[in-house]
Parts: structure tokens; C-alpha cells; sequence
């Protein structure tokens, strides 16, 4: 009796450890004016790796916020306004390269976009660029990284909405949703397992904080969700379909071959080719 009683404590204590060992780890915090979550389960120091996720995050704020004086992009507006300094490829110069090509990419969807995505909001008196609309994609990447360097390739990246998701959850696929722009206190609108090599996904709307994309389209979707190689590409893709609206939007998504899910404004949701792809 003594005997069964020592192995079915021993069992007990055995799954009590089982079942800690397979605990999520998750970072959280402010950013950017918005939030962000980190999830793993990796079985890492997670206050080290929190220091390291917000010191990226404040590196990268030194680089492309408006609200800084001194960060970088604020430096280059100064510059471009300077009558002082020839054009903008000379400011560009004075420029870190991590800056010139999230740059180079801005301008790069801008184009194929036929402007419906533009680093350039509409101002008076010259012109300045901001980087609100791929930067938070940008900084999902960029914390990839940091988890990737310090031994953690199981996770879930959430900036604000911008998702970056790898590997499993313990052997089970990460979950995300697409928001129900209609009623954000209920579930999701449409919920997707990722796939265990990875995921980078952006949503644009309005439904949260009306008039802060600039541009105007169609506005006949409520919601747009962009899956791309990387979530930079997808943030900026989710704006430029937005305020290209869905007929235009789907026209360029296939040509491109983009992963794009639209949910209109009469509720019901229609995708391009390539999304069907990923999630037939």
C-alpha cells in the first residue's frame, strides 16, 4: 500500500513538472502607441530576453518616429527641408542603411501600389516621410530576430495587430484570427491554424481608430489582411489594399501574386488565389 501510494505521488509530481515544463512564456508592454505580446516556449531566461526585445524596440523608435526630434527619419525630413542640402538622394546618403532600405522598400510597394500606399502623408510646406505604415510590421521582424539569436524559434510576435508566428505551440499550431471589425468584443471573424514554417501577417481598417490611413479609395472593405514573407511588406500591402478597395485591390493581389483577405463592408469576406493557397 506504502508502495502505491510513493508511485502515485511520484506520477503526480512527474506530470505536475510535465505540465510546467510546458508553460508559454509571455512579454508584453507598450510601444509605438499601441502594445505588444511575445510568446514562446523555449525554456530561456525570459526577463533576459524582454531586456533585449525592448531594447530593439527603442532602437528601432531612434530610428523611424516622428515624435523623436532626434531620430533618424526626423534628421532626413530636416535635411530634405534644408535648402542647404542638393536633393533627396544626398540625404539619403547621410542615411544609416537600415533606413535606406525600408526606404527603398516603402517607395518600392508605392509604386507597384500605383500610390495607393505612400511613405509621404499629405502636409503643408515641403515634403516629409513618415513610416507608420510599415514600421510596426518592420519591428515584428526585427524582434524575429532577436528571439531567432537567443535560441527561441517557437513564437507568436504581436505589435499592434502585426503578427509574426513560428514553429508550435508544444507540438500544436499557433492559433491567430482576423478581428471582427463589426463587433471587436466578440470572437474572431475568422480564426487559422499557422503553419508550423512560419507566418507574417498585417490587418488594415478603420474600424478602430477612424481617418488615420491616408489616401482615398473606394472604402468598400472594412478590413484587410495581408499574408507576405515578411510582416513589413504585409503592414504596407494591408494599407495599399485598403484605400485601393476590393476589385482594384484583388486586380494587383493576383498580379502580384499576394496573399490578400478582404471582409466588406456588407460582411461577407472574399480572398485572392494566392490566400487560398495558404488557407484552401
Amino acid at each position: 500500500m506504502t508502495l502505491v501510494s510513493r508511485l502515485s505521488t511520484l506520477l503526480i509530481v512527474l506530470l505536475l513538472v510535465g505540465c510546467s515544463q510546458e508553460k508559454v512564456q509571455v512579454i508584453a508592454g507598450s510601444i509605438y502607441g499601441t502594445t505588444y505580446s511575445i510568446q514562446f516556449t523555449e525554456n530561456v531566461d525570459k526577463e533576459e530576453v524582454h531586456k533585449l526585445i525592448k531594447t530593439e524596440l527603442d532602437r528601432i523608435d531612434m530610428v523611424f518616429s516622428t515624435y523623436k526630434d532626434d531620430s533618424e527619419i526626423n534628421k532626413f525630413n530636416d535635411c530634405l527641408s534644408d535648402p542647404a542640402y542638393p536633393s533627396k538622394s544626398f540625404c539619403l546618403k547621410l542615411a544609416s542603411k537600415e533606413f535606406i532600405t525600408l526606404f527603398e522598400r516603402a517607395e518600392t510597394i508605392e509604386i507597384i501600389s500605383m500610390g495607393a500606399f505612400t511613405p509621404r502623408p499629405l502636409v503643408t510646406g515641403g515634403q516629409t516621410y513618415d513610416f507608420s505604415a510599415i514600421g510596426k510590421g518592420y519591428a515584428v521582424d526585427k524582434i524575429g530576430e532577436v528571439l531567432a539569436k537567443n535560441g527561441v524559434s517557437n513564437y507568436f510576435i504581436d505589435i499592434g495587430g502585426e503578427l509574426s508566428v513560428n514553429g508550435t505551440k508544444f507540438d500544436e499550431s499557433w492559433t491567430w484570427g482576423v478581428n471582427n471589425p463589426f463587433d471587436l468584443n466578440s470572437g474572431a471573424y475568422r480564426a487559422f491554424k499557422a503553419p508550423e514554417t512560419g507566418i507574417s501577417v498585417a490587418t488594415s481598417g478603420e474600424y478602430r481608430n477612424p481617418g488615420h490611413i491616408w489616401g482615398e479609395g473606394p472604402q468598400d472593405a472594412v478590413s484587410v489582411t495581408i499574408i507576405d514573407d515578411n510582416t513589413a511588406d504585409a503592414d504596407a500591402w494591408a494599407t495599399a489594399m485598403y484605400v485601393l478597395g476590393v476589385e482594384k485591390g484583388l486586380e494587383i493581389a493576383e498580379k502580384e501574386g499576394l496573399a490578400v483577405f478582404f471582409i466588406k463592408n456588407d460582411g461577407k469576406s472574399i480572398n485572392s488565389s494566392e490566400w487560398s493557397k495558404i488557407y484552401p
